[in-house]
């Protein structure tokens, strides 16, 4: 029955296309789908707390069949393309690598883009759904390692169960800096359970193969080869990758010296760890190797020392991200409790969880076994070494690489987070059942809807659809190759150039203007303004979509940019703004600026 109606959720999606841009994915996409979705997840939510070993494993297959539909949305709504800013710069360079003029080696973080190219190609799809696909695989590698790194640790089906239902709340998002979108940050954070899974694979000795020696296990050679990966995909992540491992290496070490493994803890299945000196030498060299040929290693780490510096110096620019959003949603009246519940109220969750069963184990409250504990004290001792190198970049003007990290930290939360489960489970055993499991099961529901409804951009969050409809990419292509030589085209906000990036198009980012919000606020100031000197056309092309009025008026609720201002360009009867180009979606006007000073205002002022 769950999978009938999931099925029929799918099918109501696909009815209905997406025709244009769509502020919220949420409220365009049918309700028959959500009801369809919703009532899916309740049942194979219900079958798992109620259903025995078959049912229970059909259960989970069913919850996670209706995430991955989720998850899939864009797919189904027939979105020409799910992305803007960064992941249109990110479909033009994936396009480019098709031609000789640029390839794998040309890029600090080829991986995902390499990824995406392959899945275009074997799948015969166009490149931006191949970009689309790539992240839906990544996001589908998390469901499904997570739970089994849990397994790995803790060879209990409940662990895996609950570890599989904690990997479907896709902890990682935040919309801040990781993102549902093309994000390679986010694509390698989504990648990183598959290398702990072969890490914790190696330490704990599981899969033992007699024809190795002791120190290695098939697990052991496939580690480097994912190694290799995470640095392709990208550096930074592999950063945090190799603090982790460090860490480990020096807790395994220490745990050596001074800690001798009792008869209990062996015959447990905790035989000593595994060590992993090599596995540490080799990312270290790879990543120094690899990073150190690209000029961007050198700006991320200028950009974070004179951060620190910065801060060390004046105290100012701490959490600059977290106080421009907090300014923002100010302006509009939302307080900053209900941006902060919306946006982490899941992730504080699983970030106390993790913590009490930190205090648990140090504390000796928690004994399971071996492996288990092991594997918390290494991601434990980790928060020592990777929480002081995530704050220095929280202090600093550079705060935006914080909540990248913040996903990273997440996913080793959300680990944590299942082990804990799994314990106050075990002690709750007795005193859950009947009604007590239909409360457990609503709250799963309420979870994982809190947890999904922030997934997707939305007005919900304070943030619009990253949808790029195909009308916008026609309307840019038509501009770009038929405008006037030298003259220079602005937009809302965001000018042209990442449209000129993911069309791969020759133009000169100094022709690419941006209005501001003071600019439009007459139609005497938009025919007058300049913002570089480059143009010596006496006119220039102004882009206003219904992109714009729609993250703007709905996704912004209004910040910069109000209905008026959009109206004055579109309904206006001043002969020097003309609309020269339209396809329902684009407007393209021309704005005659004969007899102004060509002068940018603030040069002229001068």
């Amino acid at each position: 029955m769950g999978f009938l109606g999931l099925a029929g959720a799918v099918l109501a999606a696909r009815s209905v296309p997406s025709t244009g841009y769509e502020v919220s994915i949420y409220r365009a996409t049918p309700p028959a789908f959500w009801f369809g979705v919703v009532t899916a997840a309740t049942i194979g939510i219900l079958a798992t707390l109620f259903g025995r070993r078959l049912t229970k494993a059909a259960g989970v297959g069913l919850a996670g069949l209706s995430t991955v539909s989720f998850l899939a949305l864009p797919f189904f709504r027939g979105y020409y393309f799910y992305g803007s800013g960064d992941a249109l710069t990110h479909l033009g360079w994936a396009k480019r690598m098709l031609g000789p003029d640029f390839g794998f080696f040309d890029l600090i973080y080829p991986g995902g883009h390499s990824l995406a190219l392959f899945l275009s190609q074997v799948m015969g799809v166009p490149v931006r759904w191949g970009m689309m696909y790539a992240m839906l695989a990544m996001s589908v590698l998390t469901m499904l390692f997570v739970p089994l790194a849990v397994w790995v640790v803790l060879r209990d089906s409940r662990a895996v169960v609950i570890a599989s239902f904690v990997a479907m709340l896709m902890l990682p998002i935040n919309n801040i800096s990781t993102h549902s979108h093309f994000h390679s940050y986010t694509l390698t954070t989504l990648y990183f359970p598959f290398v702990l899974y072969l890490l914790f694979k190696h330490l704990t000795r599981s899969a033992e193969d007699v024809s190795l020696p002791s120190w290695a296990s098939a697990s052991s050679f496939l580690l480097p080869i994912a190694l290799v990966a995470n640095v392709f995909y990208h550096p930074q992540v592999a950063v945090n990758v190799l603090i982790f491992m460090g860490t480990i290496l020096a807790v395994g070490l220490a745990w050596r010296r001074r800690v001798r493994v009792t008869h209990a803890a062996a015959t447990d299945g905790g035989q000593r760890h595994r060590l992993i000196v090599g596995q540490v030498a080799f990312l270290a060299a790879l990543l120094a190797t690899w990073a150190t040929q690209y000029q961007q290693t050198y700006r991320l780490l200028n950009n974070v020392l004179m951060s620190a510096q910065g801060f060390l110096a004046s105290g100012s620019g701490a959490g600059e991200v977290a106080q421009q959003r907090t300014g923002s949603a100010e302006a509009i009246g939302v307080s900053l409790v209900e941006l902060f519940l919306k946006l982490f109220a899941v992730n504080a969750v699983f970030i106390v969880l993790a913590t009490g069963l930190l205090a648990a184990v140090a504390f000796g409250i928690v004994r399971h076994r071996s492996d288990s504990d092991m594997a918390v004290t290494y991601i434990g001792c980790s928060a020592l070494t990777l929480g002081p190198f995530f704050a220095v970049q929280f202090i600093g003007d550079v705060s935006g690489y914080f909540f990248r990290h913040l996903g990273f930290a997440m996913v080793l939360a959300g680990v944590l987070g299942a082990i804990a489960l799994f314990h106050l489970s075990k002690v709750l055993e007795g005193a859950i059942e009947g009604r007590e499991q239909a409360i457990v099961a609503v709250i799963t529901i309420a979870v994982l809807c809190l947890s999904l409804a922030a997934y997707f951009p939305s007005p919900y969050i304070y943030n619009p659809s990253p949808q790029s409809p195909e009308q916008q990419f026609v309307g840019y292509d038509a501009t770009f190759e038929y405008r006037a030589e030298g003259a220079a085209v602005a937009g809302i906000r965001a000018g042209p150039g990442r449209f000129s990036d993911a069309l791969n198009d020759d133009f000169d980012p100094r022709l690419m203007w941006t209005l501001g919000q003071d600019t439009v606020d007459s139609l005497e100031n938009v025919t007058r303004f300049r913002e570089h000197r480059l143009s010596d056309e006496p006119f220039y092309y102004l882009v206003v979509s219904e992109k714009d009025r729609a993250r703007e008026l709905q996704g912004y609720h209004g910040l910069r940019y109000q209905e008026d201002d959009f109206d004055r360009i579109a309904n206006a009867t001043n002969p020097r703004i003309s609309r020269i180009q339209t396809n329902g979606e684009y407007n393209m006007y021309f704005v005659d600026q004969q007899g102004y000073s060509l002068e940018p205002p603030d040069e002229t002022a001068s």
